[in-house]
């Protein structure tokens, strides 16, 4: 039997399957929806494919056909062309003038400053973030950035103009629903938009680090602005006719080695959670001038020390495991007081740093991890895909504003905080950064020490880390004393 003879007629023979086929002759076109399905594709993010292939996101309020003519008219030939004005605490605390009791005209004029210089402060950063290349900007997280800042400055923009103390408390409740909204999750979108665009080569590494340094360094600020007016008028509101302090109350004498102790005890849990409930834990030894209390911003110095301690914990936990030894090594915390500054030295004995020292106060890092840091920020359950879209559409289906707050990031580790009273003088304003610091051990964001420098750079300190390979780290943290800068004026920066 040769190439060309016929091939052996069989019962199986493969041939025979042709007959299969429902095509009864050559002119009809085969089926090929077996291989090619016609019909769309149902997945889940095909919906957020199409929404980015738009010209326009469908759901913004600020970024459509209007937006270039508003933009130009309003922001750009009138907001951006004004100056911010650089502040001091104890303006902030006094509000021009020198003295230190509260009055009804104090705390309106409080409140016109306010309402003015924000609009003016943010339009600056809108401005900032237009002058960014377009794939930077268009990017998932720099857009809901952009698109909270533009919602916060047509917010202000509109706001009545304050007149009346009535006026004032109606500013007041307004200033406060925006602290707790949306605008809340602007921190951890700066960050998975810096990474983004690390992973893409989107944007230079610097410039992206210096970028988010300018944008954390403004928004510390505006905070700061508003959480004070809100102090003021809540002591107003509840009979008390003087502040104290010249920082104002926001800021309190804190005991070291009392949130020392507390970080302490919050890295341990966590440990026990990563781990197991009778993991030894390591000793914490606080040494130095035991008795500091300084007047310092709590929120703050709770996250700086908690960022810190917790770095150390798990890496001490780690390397013990690594050896097999009988108990892990003690963390030893060192506290100096200088007549300007405050020094906390924690050092511990897990082996130095892994990684470079670029990576290290980058908010960009290498890409390799950025992708590792990124993949954690996704793990916090539906951070990544939130938008500002979301919460707008949510508001027609919600009947409660505080519930269209909560609903979207409840039992994610940034979970809002809506415990807030002015009437009764408490008040307990969103803590994003808290909650970033509360997440669980497994979410390794690798950005913990780059945002403490900008915040530690903030309060005329800083952050240095001196890292023994084999041996281990010394984290060395130092702040301003504040009650040594209080007239000074600085934007941006105490």
């Amino acid at each position: 039997m040769n190439r060309f003879t016929a091939l052996p007629t069989l019962p199986n023979a493969i041939r025979h399957q042709h007959t299969l086929l429902k095509t009864t002759d050559l002119t009809q076109a085969p089926d090929f929806t077996k291989y090619s399905p016609v019909k769309p594709i149902k997945e889940g993010i095909a919906p957020y494919i199409v929404e980015t292939m738009k010209a326009f996101p469908t759901d913004s309020r600020y970024i459509n056909q209007q937006h270039y003519y508003q933009n130009r008219n309003i922001l750009m030939n009138d907001y951006a062309k004004r100056t911010p004005h650089p502040v001091s605490l104890m303006q902030l605390a006094q509000y021009y003038d020198d003295s230190s009791t509260l009055t009804k005209q104090k705390i309106i004029n409080s409140g016109i400053f306010v309402k003015e210089e924000l609009v003016i402060r943010i339009a600056s950063k809108i401005n900032l973030l237009q002058s960014l290349p377009f794939n930077v900007v268009n990017n998932f997280h720099f857009l809901q950035v952009y698109e909270s800042y533009y919602n916060i400055f047509e917010r202000f923009r509109k706001f009545p103009a304050i007149k009346t103390m009535e006026d004032n408390l109606k500013f007041s409740e307004f200033i406060r629903k925006i602290l707790q909204d949306f605008n809340s999750l602007n921190l951890p979108h700066l960050i998975m938009g810096a990474l983004e665009c690390t992973i893409f080569d989107l944007y230079p590494r610097d410039k992206m680090d210096e970028l988010l340094s300018n944008l954390l360094r403004s928004r510390i600020s505006r905070r700061l602005i508003v959480e004070e007016h809100l102090s003021v008028t809540s002591n107003y509101v509840t009979g008390k006719k003087e502040n104290t302090l010249v920082l104002g109350d926001i800021f309190q004498e804190c005991n070291a080695l009392q949130y020392l102790t507390h970080a302490s005890k919050e890295c341990e849990q966590f440990i026990r959670n990563m781990y197991y409930p009778t993991i030894p834990l390591p000793e914490l030894k606080i040494e130095g001038c035991t008795d500091l209390n300084f007047y310092f911003l709590p929120t703050h110095l709770k996250y700086l020390l908690g960022e810190i301690l917790r770095n150390a914990y798990e890496a001490t936990i780690r390397e013990y495991i690594r050896k097999g030894s009988d108990k892990p090594a003690p963390i030893v915390v060192t506290i100096i007081e200088n007549p300007d500054t405050y020094i906390f030295r924690i050092s511990d004995q897990a082996g130095g740093l892994i990684h470079s020292d670029a990576d290290l106060w980058s908010f960009g890092k290498s890409k390799e991890r950025a992708r590792e840091s990124l993949n954690n920020f996704h793990k916090l359950p539906g951070l990544h895909s939130i938008s500002i879209y979301d919460d707008i559409a949510d508001s027609t289906t919600c009947t409660s504003s505080s519930m269209r707050a909560v609903e979207p990031y409840m039992n994610t580790s940034l979970a809002h905080t809506t415990q807030w009273n002015i009437n009764k003088g408490h008040y307990k304003l969103e803590q994003p950064l808290i909650e970033l610091l509360q997440r669980p051990f497994r979410y390794k964001l690798g950005v913990g020490l780059a945002m403490c420098k900008v915040y530690a750079e903030y309060w005329n300190g800083d952050l240095r880390v001196h890292s023994m390979p084999g041996y281990g780290v010394d984290a060395v943290l130092t702040l301003g004393n504040l009650m040594k800068s209080t007239a000074k004026k600085q934007l941006d920066k105490v």
